[in-house]
């Protein structure tokens, strides 16, 4: 006989959001300057709330901004060099080696862990913010 009220185990996602907050190093496409942005334990760990953290972390940026309009991009592999003089070449230029990240699903879905740096001494870009286009 088989005990039900012992509950499953916990999936990745359930551990992950009960451990830790984690820190993005993010950069505007038209600036040259990371910052961090932490998402902390205990909000829904949607990409979302991301770009809302994104949006507060830079009001001198996005005060009249909705944070749903902020367009983000994971960096997979570029160097931090390489993805600032791209964007210095065209700052809407979306790069090789990014990935769209979409506002409806979780962080976990990108960053399984708190990244670290690829490339000795650099921050190491996690998340690109291209600011919404007036059209």
């Amino acid at each position: 006989m088989s005990d039900k009220s012992i509950p499953d185990k916990p999936d990745k996602l359930d551990k992950f959001l009960e451990g830790k907050d984690i820190t993005l190093n993010c950069l505007i496409s038209d600036e040259e300057a990371i910052f961090d942005a932490t998402v902390f334990n205990g909000s829904n760990n949607r990409v979302s709330t991301l770009a809302n953290v994104i949006r507060n972390c830079r009001l001198d940026r996005f005060q009249n901004t909705d944070s749903s309009k902020l367009i983000l991009y994971m960096n997979k592999a570029e160097a931090d060099s390489v993805i600032i003089l791209g964007l210095k070449n065209d700052k809407g230029a979306i790069l090789s080696g990014t990935e769209l990240i979409k506002h409806e699903n979780t962080i976990f879905s990108y960053f399984n862990d708190q990244p670290q740096p690829k490339y000795q001494g650099e921050k190491g870009i996690n998340v690109i913010v291209y600011p919404p286009t007036d059209n």
